[in-house]
């Protein structure tokens, strides 16, 4: 959030390098596809350590439900981990692996949360070596939105493949039955990134739960999170943390701008 939207690379070399056909917005000609490899090496970590500002109270809350759904999991795997900040919030207690296609946020991620327990790689999902060993949990943020069709089957597909019988499946993307799209113009306009470049697939909750539930999963839970509080971070870093408590639940239910699917891999 803020001027820049939140970074998210593929899972796939040739998502960087696909050209994908839009329609034309306005009469203007489609356009081009965006490059993740012209995001500077750790931008969206440094916006998360600077802890003030909506931009960096939205990456605090987002992680934050991530973590807490992948609680008590002993190995994580993040896919699309940028510059490793989900795993480093993590902590060196458990085991933990990122997958990244773009090299230069897998270089700044090994310097910065390189552990003896977490790993990062510079490669597709489809790539990290066989010999890695299953997980008890997969993570995406904000990544689904990024990936055409003909990729996104393919992907959710290698990264259930890569969990253990029991293990969770963590999803988080936009979600287009809210605000969100009036967020997505306002930023549009006013950053330095389009998001009608970025975001090639739309998700609302049903279409989320239907493609969750196309991968095998059981026990799928689709919900909504991250309506007031982000914004709420201009009165103040504690003041948001107080309105995310209160709007947790109902609120939230209603009127939060991304939407977080889980499931279990069957035993």
């Amino acid at each position: 959030m803020g001027q820049n939207p939140p970074v998210t690379h593929g899972v796939t070399r040739e998502v960087v390098e696909l050209e994908i056909e839009q329609p034309a917005r306005s009469g203007q000609p489609p356009a081009a596809p965006f490059d993740y490899s012209t995001i500077p090496p750790g931008h969206y970590d440094e916006v998360f350590r600077r802890r003030r500002g909506i931009q960096s109270k939205w990456h605090h809350l987002k992680f934050q439900r991530v973590a807490r759904m992948v609680a008590g999991r002993r190995r994580v795997l993040d896919v699309g981990c940028g510059p490793g900040t989900l795993l480093g919030m993590l902590g060196d207690e458990r085991e933990s692996v990122g997958v990244d296609i773009t090299q230069p946020q897998i270089d700044y991620a090994r310097e910065v949360y390189g552990a003896p327990n977490r790993s990062f790689y510079a490669c597709a999902l489809q790539e990290l070596p066989e010999e890695v060993e299953p997980f008890d949990a997969v993570t995406a943020v904000e990544l689904i939105e990024h990936l055409p069709p003909d990729l996104l089957e393919d992907t959710l597909r290698s990264a259930v493949a890569r969990l253990r019988p029991g293990g969770r499946l963590v999803l988080t993307t936009p979600n287009y039955h809210s605000a969100w799209p009036l967020v997505e113009r306002i930023v549009d306009r006013v950053g330095d990134v389009d998001y009608y470049v970025q975001h090639i697939n739309k998700f609302t909750r049903a279409r989320f739960r239907e493609l969750l539930e196309g991968l095998g999963l059981a026990d799928v839970q689709v919900g909504a999170y991250l309506a007031l509080a982000p914004f709420s971070a201009v009165l103040g870093w504690r003041f948001a943390d107080r309105v995310a408590r209160l709007e947790a639940g109902f609120v939230e239910q209603g009127l939060g701008l991304l939407l977080i699917g889980t499931g279990i891999k069957p035993s």
